[in-house]
């Protein structure tokens, strides 16, 4: 049975269904020893039974998009939120240095400084001066003392607060925390940069669980080179397990639940497009794990799946070619 679809098809499906192309944001890494084992086709291809014949013109319009299938090792991960908490970072007390009066105080709260940059002067009683530096690059956190002041050379002057990385802390749920461990990778998104990703390492997991929220405090190292992340901010965080989804993974908006199980259209000619049962395995970060059904070449619809399942069923209910 051959179901037609054209402009005006389109059209009224796409009023009455409100479907559109799903489009989840997902990356996938090729590599050549991906295990066979994990592709194939089905048994149970359905060959040219319930083809679906879809212009070109209505292809466009109905936001049809396929791709070439290949083998992928996709890493799997596990989502966290988090903050960046000032309390985690790591803090520099700047000393006088010497005894005397502070002549100038010129570091200020929430100042960026490098190392060397000049913070205070101190004169000592014998009309030298001293002047205070950072030895670090970071931000002055808290400032201890005025101009005026008698110090000596243990007289804390500024609180300086390194960066770069930052210390995120991650909330990790219960059931993900057989996964995490020191050492994986993460990476980092925030509100105020949402086209940005920042690399961190997570270095540290509680030992203690959260009786309420059933989660576990992990830190995690973020790089920070351009000072944008700032003390307070909230982290939505993608940890790498160190396992990988393997063999052939689709965006699982593409795969379709069918009465006899999930399946994929598969483009076999210019407006041709045929439904093919596939086996599914994993699920993760908008990707499905496809352990039969397509193999590498295959031109899988990703977009606007259910489009064409819907037309599908209609022409299976009436009977009739359109």
């Amino acid at each position: 049975m051959r179901a037609i679809i054209n402009v005006l098809a389109v059209t009224a499906l796409l009023g009455m269904c409100g479907c559109g192309g799903e489009n989840p944001d997902a990356s996938d890494e090729h590599v050549e020893h991906a295990a066979d084992e994990h592709a194939g086709h089905g048994e149970e291809e359905s060959g040219d039974a319930g083809i679906v014949e879809v212009s070109a013109e209505a292809q466009r319009a109905g936001g049809i998009r396929t791709e070439i299938i290949k083998r992928t090792s996709v890493p799997e991960t596990f989502q966290a939120m988090g903050r960046i908490m000032q309390d985690a970072q790591k803090p520099h007390h700047i000393t006088a240095g010497g005894t005397g009066r502070l002549e100038t105080v010129s570091g200020v709260l929430g100042q960026a400084v490098n190392p060397g940059d000049v913070l205070a002067v101190i004169k000592t009683p014998a009309g030298a001066e001293v002047a205070a530096t950072t030895p670090h690059k970071g931000i002055v956190t808290a400032v201890h003392a005025c101009e005026g002041d008698q110090v000596n050379e243990m007289t804390f002057l500024f609180t300086l607060t390194e960066v770069d990385p930052l210390w995120g802390v991650l909330d990790i749920p219960e059931r993900s925390l057989a996964a995490v461990k020191a050492g994986q990778k993460a990476e980092i998104k925030t509100a105020a940069y949402p086209g940005k990703a920042f690399k961190g390492t997570v270095a540290f997991v509680s030992p203690e669980i959260d009786n309420i929220s059933r989660t576990v405090k992990a830190r995690v190292a973020i790089e920070n080179p351009d000072s944008l992340l700032k003390f307070g901010m909230f982290l939505d965080a993608k940890v790498r397990t160190g396992g990988y989804l393997r063999g052939v993974t689709l965006r699982s908006g593409a795969v379709q639940n069918g009465s006899a199980g999930p399946f994929v259209f598969v483009k076999t000619g210019d407006t041709d497009f045929v439904p093919r049962p596939v086996r599914t395995g994993i699920e993760k970060d908008g990707l499905t794990e496809i352990i039969k059904g397509v193999v590498p070449g295959d031109k899988v619809v990703v977009e606007g799946a259910f489009l064409l399942k819907s037309e599908m069923m209609k022409s299976q209910l009436g009977g009739d070619d359109h």
